[in-house]
């Protein structure tokens, strides 16, 4: 016997549902405790949000379906072919029935949700949730006469697939839909709230140290950086948030555009810059950069420290870092990131490592394994993605905070000469 509770796509309204999660965004956002918000970067934000909110949608999987078959009594006392004489009933028959059980995967709750595009017959199923690790399915029952002709059975099973498959398409455009544009509107919250807090909280100017660029100097578009995956948020820290010194994205871009601008010309003519070391190589870009930007009383933004950085510094921690490196292999790259993460640095640090090439012929092989070995480091954190020829861009993390983000900009310049 039929009943209401196995018809599928027929309790709730999809759009509806979709339209609720979308009012949800500010709520989930505005939930996130206020020191713990302000800590986070952006991008783990919005991740953060975008997986609770992520739906995933329906799918059957027709070629892993399977069939059991038994005998059973069936009532003909409504099919009028058979028995004329309008008499109630039940006439029970001797029957088969057929139960046909397909796995699916995506959000259980779905089967109950009315798509946009419907038709006027709605499947029938029982759902059968997922338990652990195993997909759910779906079971499909058919009864017929024993004596029904075997093509009955295979056209009711088809015209139920077909229904099925119209529906959970219907449906996946939809949910996709609500997928693609839910991080820019989850981004949108955020930015709206980190507005009223600067505003409310007076703390505007977050970032501080400004750096003033010279009379003259030509601006740089900044680049469009990719997006990936994100952890779960950090927890908040424990003293609190407080606003740190920065730089910004647009300065951070202007200063790569000066370096790789000034690596390009040691790639131009490497018999000049071959014959120097690191820390001469380190000086000639130091120039260059101050030649753009000012600072305080000195004259000079970016400093010497070490033998091979370059940075910014307030307070004796670095807001910029730049290294200079000539290639020597995997470890000692990796050894480079130890190196750049031990240093006392703002939660919001900028660095660059600079890679010269001045002993391997086989350049193309050496630029196939910065990105792979940079991958491998355990404070890895997120790929940025390739900015340009030899140029890459990650995130990584504080071995002491994982708070402490840096995002570390990889040039690779060839100045080998045989």
């Amino acid at each position: 016997m039929h009943h209401r509770d196995n018809l599928l796509f027929y309790e709730g309204d999809l759009h509806g549902t979709l339209d609720n999660y979308t009012r949800q965004i500010n709520e989930k956002v505005n939930e996130i405790p206020k020191d713990q918000f302000l800590a986070t970067p952006e991008e783990d934000l919005v991740e953060h949000v975008y997986t609770e909110l992520y739906i995933e949608p329906l799918a059957l999987y027709e070629g892993s379906m399977e069939m059991e078959q038994h005998e059973t009594k069936f009532d003909v006392s409504g099919y009028r072919d058979r028995y004329q004489f309008g008499d109630r009933g039940p006439i029970y028959v001797q029957g088969i029935r057929i139960v046909v059980s397909i796995p699916f995967t995506g959000e259980p709750a779905l089967w109950k949700l009315r798509p946009n595009q419907f038709q006027s017959v709605f499947p029938r199923a029982d759902v059968r949730e997922p338990i652990g690790d195993q997909p759910g399915h779906i079971e499909l029952v058919f009864q017929e006469p024993s004596d029904s002709q075997p093509e009955k059975l295979k056209q009711n099973l088809e015209s139920e697939l077909k229904s099925l498959r119209f529906y959970v398409n219907a449906q996946k455009n939809q949910v996709e839909q609500f997928n693609k544009t839910a991080p820019d509107k989850i981004q949108r919250a955020i930015q709206a709230r980190r507005e009223r807090i600067e505003k409310h909280d007076g703390i505007a100017e977050m970032l501080g140290i400004p750096l003033k660029l010279r009379d003259g100097v030509p601006s740089v578009r900044p680049i469009q950086i990719k997006r990936t995956l994100a952890k779960p948020l950090p927890p908040p820290p424990k003293s609190g948030f407080k606003p740190e010194p920065g730089i910004t994205d647009e300065d951070y871009e202007h200063i790569l555009s000066v370096i790789r601008h000034e690596g390009r010309t040691f790639e131009a003519t490497p018999r000049t810059y071959a014959v120097h070391d690191e820390e001469e190589l380190r000086d000639i870009i130091l120039a260059h950069l101050n030649g753009h930007y000012q600072g305080g009383a000195t004259g000079e933004t970016f400093r010497r420290s070490g033998k091979t950085d370059i940075r910014i510094e307030d307070q004796d921690r670095a807001a910029f870092v730049a290294e200079c490196k000539v290639w020597r292999g995997q470890k000692e790259l990796l050894a480079a990131i130890d190196q750049l993460l031990s240093y006392l640095t703002w939660r919001d640090c900028k660095a660059s490592i600079l890679i010269f090439n001045k002993h391997n012929a086989k350049f193309t092989e050496l630029l196939d394994k910065v990105p792979a070995t940079l991958r491998t480091h355990k404070n890895f954190k997120r790929d940025l993605g390739q900015q340009g020829d030899g140029e890459w861009r990650f995130i990584f993390t504080s071995p002491e905070d994982e708070l402490r983000q840096v995002i570390v900009n990889i040039s690779v310049f060839n100045i080998y000469v045989a």
